[in-house]
């Protein structure tokens, strides 16, 4: 495969990826009970971008590597730029949104800017991991604002597992060569899986749902079949010591952005 048909192939993949993920994010946004611009899977998108900031940071790659990871990940842009403009509009406007966005299109241009210069590239990401804490913190603020019964819904975990998922694929499509950094990330994945699945088992017993609807249980159900789903893939890969591909990166990512989609039917 010549350089400038990987190139493409990696522009296009970058771009399903993020765009798949907005597309869920926007269906849930669509079928939500607030009026305001919330989205479900901003957490995940942060959780990505931190972890492509700390392959910056402590990953010893060669510039090559450097350059596609940082075009790669200039398609996040995608994602915070669409919540921005939706989040600016006054039937929608929500300022948490809005800073979100604006934290995630900091670190985007954080990550494009980067110096050269060792000690001026890692001060640097360091502003960037900060951008990034406060947008994660304002993600976190939503609970304080937001009914109690909403936290299934908005519950950050399962975002997080997916922002795992594809900061993953994002190494993969940039052909990033950390084999030790993107073996630890589906360990991360199967703890996340599971304090999630915890989360939400303990929310149901502590009487987040007296009396479930059919609906309810039936959206419980299929959440904790996508949990199970998750695992099956990611045992199979290990007991056959198999690294994760893009195909399996990408169901996966799927699976996991639509876990918030079952709650919104609880």
């Amino acid at each position: 495969m010549s350089e400038q048909s990987s190139t493409f192939r990696a522009a296009l993949l970058a771009v399903l990826s993020i765009g798949m993920v907005l597309a869920v994010d926007l269906f849930m946004f669509s079928l939500q009970l607030q009026p305001q611009a919330i989205p479900h899977l901003a957490v995940g998108v942060l959780t990505a971008q931190l972890l492509s900031l700390l392959v910056f940071y402590k990953g010893e790659i060669c510039p090559g590597q450097c350059a596609r990871l940082v075009k790669v990940n200039l398609v996040f842009a995608l994602y915070w730029v669409v919540w921005l403009v939706i989040s600016l509009l006054p039937a929608y406007h929500y300022t948490l949104t809005n800073l979100m966005s604006l934290c995630g299109l900091s670190v985007v241009y954080f990550i494009y800017k980067q110096p050269k210069a060792h000690n001026l590239r890692n001060g640097f990401l360091r502003m960037a991991a900060l951008v990034a804490g406060f947008g994660l913190l304002s993600y976190l603020m939503l609970f304080g604002i937001l009914p109690s019964g909403a936290f299934v819904e908005y519950n950050p975990l399962a975002p997080m597992l997916a922002g795992v998922v594809l900061a993953n694929l994002t190494l993969v499509i940039a052909r990033n060569r950390l084999q030790g950094f993107i073996a630890l990330l589906p360990p991360t994945m199967v703890l996340l899986l599971a304090f999630n699945a915890v989360l939400i088992f303990m929310f149901i017993l502590l009487g987040g749902e007296n009396e479930p609807s059919a609906e309810g249980v039936f959206a419980y159900a299929i959440y904790f079949v996508c949990h199970f789903a998750i695992a099956a893939i990611l045992v199979i890969h290990s007991l056959q010591k198999w690294t994760l591909s893009t195909n399996s990166l990408f169901i996966l990512l799927f699976i996991a952005s639509c876990l918030p989609l079952w709650m919104l039917f609880v």
